[in-house]
């Protein structure tokens, strides 16, 4: 038996997997591979992820979505990951505490990525990120957009404090070194600009990316670039002559993708060589720096046509100094250089200043109940701002996380009908308009297509997606990585919800505009999912819900067509939907509604629920008249017993807790007897769960036993940031102070 199978059976035997978020997280990780992160950066076009040790996972641009320049990725098992369960990263086996503490993803090629690293006098060269390193981090300032991590080994303390400049696309890294033997600094990245979308199939690692990267003399800047014409002879008569990036563009007047990477102040050093982990590469390639850097010097080499690894060098004179890393990217050689050489000349306190205070601009506008307590106020906050870096500036939509290991970096219009709600609530109503108007581009119109995931269900492969959507979107509107499913029934109902809610958010001068532009949308997906009640039965017909690859009908689907049904037939009766058309969906909607109080008399309903079938009966369903409801009881009572057991540690793994804890808050508000146990669930959610430093959370949360702790500590899993989580946890601090916000969020009940 391998270390691997060895952890998933410590993690089998502590029953971790009681809990079925954990289990379809866990092959989510083993099929697509470990996110390798504590938070994100970025403008709504640039974003960057940075792991614990301030290394660079991903530099994805133009858009949250898509495109990913940079090498990287962690183990991933592919299909046989989904049949054969595997932990991916590093536990009691671990090289280090550090990796233990945050579960390091297992890399098949170390050393991907961009990271800086130190080479002392006594001639060994410590990369930051390696098992050597322990860290920590805060943002600077607290509610800002630089998040700063600290580094110990030793005698050695390096502070890297990283941003992204919100007006320009450039990443600047500043690293304070104090290092008594410290000789130099080296900073190094396999860049491989693309324009082509990530696999969805295991490692997302494509072979045709790289096509060159070259030394920049006068700018003191290494360029590497993937132009949209791939002529390798275009520049290979050029390659060692002393090009400017005007000359590049003319060699690629068609544009393409271009990363400039330089120091503050020219480098002493650079070496531009061939990315060879996992490559078949000619020998005579010159060597990647990663590994020229060992030798303590670089060789200089200024350029090299295919997969580079390139970096740069800078001699420490000083046992306390710092060096700035900058990097920028832009769709034309000159624009990507002129980033640079604008900070460069400019000086960067203007920049750092602007971007400070963008982020407090938008931090001090969250909306937030004046009696919270600090920590809530700071987590919930960092919540809100953390969908400003998951939101393309263009189109409005909004991703689950900007995580490619697993695939997350997409709009799911189930996650995005939420986001709306805490935008709203947290007042932000003009990011919701943007992002309904996404929804509405995105809508499908035709009226025939087929699907083999019906045959899962032993029905006709062909169907209607006419009215709903894609399970899953990128930034510009095309299907994500769940295309194979047809179409997802909650989420189509919940954008109903969304389009019914945010109106009260609208001014009334504006409301008539609001509705002439939404009210096909809002038509074309009532009938949609009209179609899916079975009026006699009280019940749905078999559909797709929340990212099931098979037809159901749970409680879950029937509560979201229930919300949908009722948003639109309150909606349309103001719109100006035909009344015949209105009568129809009132008429399905109290059939429905019916046939699930009547279903709740048969127990067993509780344990056919689907993914959150219990919650959304309480909420946004208009189903109980009140939470007093008799019938409501086993609905609270079930919930009141997960969230008891998650906070008391009788599950050592769980997900959507904070989801859980802001629904009771609003059944608290009749109940004030379940007050307390929720107050102790806020308080979980808010200090004891997220990453230490960066208040982000992965999709679940694993209790883990490390030395030196008395007590288990949180260990985050699964596309970090991970969006919706975050935004849940805003949810609880407010409906945890101010339930009567939420109370008008649901539909009136269909009579």
């Amino acid at each position: 038996m391998t270390k691997k199978e060895e952890d998933i059976s410590d993690w089998e035997e502590a029953d971790v997997f009681r809990d079925p978020v954990v289990r379809a997280d866990f092959r989510s990780e083993s099929f697509q591979g470990g996110t390798n992160a504590i938070g994100a950066l970025g403008n709504g076009r640039l974003t960057v992820g940075i792991s614990p040790w301030s290394e660079l996972i991903y530099f994805r641009w133009p858009t949250p979505s898509y495109y990913d320049h940079l090498r990287y990725f962690t183990k991933a098992y592919g299909l046989k990951g989904v049949l054969f369960l595997k932990d991916v990263r590093w536990g009691k086996n671990a090289p280090s505490l550090d990796w233990r503490r945050y579960g390091r993803p297992y890399e098949v090629h170390p050393g991907l990525g961009a990271r800086g690293g130190i080479y002392f006098q006594q001639g060994n060269l410590s990369w930051l990120g390696d098992e050597t390193w322990t860290s920590s981090r805060q943002y600077e300032p607290e509610e800002g957009p630089i998040l700063c991590t600290q580094l110990l080994r030793n005698n050695v303390k390096i502070e890297a404090c990283q941003w992204v400049d919100w007006n320009y696309d450039l990443l600047v890294q500043e690293f304070r070194i104090k290092a008594k033997f410290a000789e130099k600094f080296f900073y190094y990245s396999t860049f491989a600009p693309s324009k082509k979308f990530d696999p969805i199939l295991g490692v997302p690692d494509s072979k045709k990316r790289g096509f060159a990267a070259i030394y920049l003399p006068e700018q003191s800047i290494i360029l590497y670039f993937q132009p949209d014409v791939k002529k390798k002879s275009r520049l290979a008569p050029y390659l060692d002559e002393k090009l400017l990036p005007e000359q590049i563009d003319k060699l690629y007047p068609e544009g393409g993708i271009f990363i400039a990477m330089s120091l503050l102040t020219p480098p002493d050093g650079i070496q531009i060589g061939a990315d060879r982990r996992g490559r078949s590469i000619s020998k005579k390639a010159p060597m990647g720096a990663s590994e020229n850097a060992r030798k303590g010097k670089l060789n200089g080499n200024t350029g090299f046509i295919g997969p580079a690894d390139a970096g740069l060098e800078r001699i420490l004179k000083d046992e306390e100094t710092k060096v700035t890393v900058l990097i920028a990217v832009a769709d034309t050689a000159v624009d990507s250089v002129k980033i640079v050489t604008d900070a460069q000349s400019q000086g960067l306190n203007k920049m750092k200043s602007e971007t400070i205070k963008y982020w407090l601009n938008l931090s001090e506008n969250v909306n937030l109940p004046p009696q919270a307590k600090p920590t809530e106020k700071r987590v919930a906050q960092r919540s809100i701002t953390n969908l400003l870096i998951g939101r393309d500036r263009s189109s409005g939509a909004i991703v689950a996380s900007p995580s490619r290991q697993p695939a997350y970096h997409f709009d799911w219009p189930r996650d995005g009908a939420f986001f709306d709600l805490a935008l709203d609530l947290a007042g932000f109503s003009e990011i919701v308009d943007q992002h309904l108007d996404f929804y509405r581009r995105t809508q499908r119109k035709k009226r025939f297509s087929v699907s083999p995931t019906w045959l899962l269900g032993l029905k006709s492969p062909f169907y209607s997606p006419r009215g709903h959507w894609h399970s899953n979107l990128y930034t510009n509107g095309k299907g994500g990585n769940l295309s194979i499913i047809p179409y997802e029934i909650d989420e189509t109902s919940l954008i109903i919800w969304d389009l019914w809610r945010h109106e009260q958010f609208i001014q009334e001068i504006e409301r008539p505009a609001y509705q002439n532009q939404f009210l096909e949308v809002l038509e074309l997906a009532a009938n949609a999912i009209n179609t899916y009640v079975k009026k006699r039965k009280g019940w749905i017909k078999r559909g797709f819900e929340d990212d099931n690859h098979v037809p159901h009908a749970t409680l879950h689907g029937a509560t979201a067509v229930l919300v949908g049904l009722a948003s639109a037939m309150d909606a349309g009766r103001r719109w100006g939907t035909d009344p015949k058309q209105v009568k129809l969906w009132r008429t399905s909607a109290i059939a429905l509604r019916i046939g699930i109080l009547r279903r709740i008399e048969n127990k067993p309903i509780l344990n056919k629920s689907g993914w959150r079938g219990i919650q959304w009966s309480l909420f946004p369903a208009p189903l109980f008249e009140q939470y007093n409801d008799r019938l409501a009881k086993p609905f609270i009572t079930k919930l009141m017993k997960e969230v008891q057991e998650k906070i008391e540690k009788k599950r050592l793994g769980y997900g959507y807790l904070a989801e859980q804890v802001f629904i009771l808050n609003l059944v608290a508000s009749e109940k004030p007897e379940i007050r307390p146990l929720l107050a102790r669930a806020v308080n979980e959610i808010i200090n004891l769960i997220p990453i230490s430093g960066s208040d982000c959370y992965g999709e679940v949360t694993l209790r883990i036993n490390m030395p030196g702790h008395s007590r288990l500590i949180s260990q985050q899993r699964t596309s970090i940031p991970h969006l919706w989580t975050g935004v849940c946890a805003y949810l609880a601090v407010e409906s945890f102070y101010r339930p009567e916000r939420f109370l008008t969020q649901i539909p009136p009940i269909p009579k």
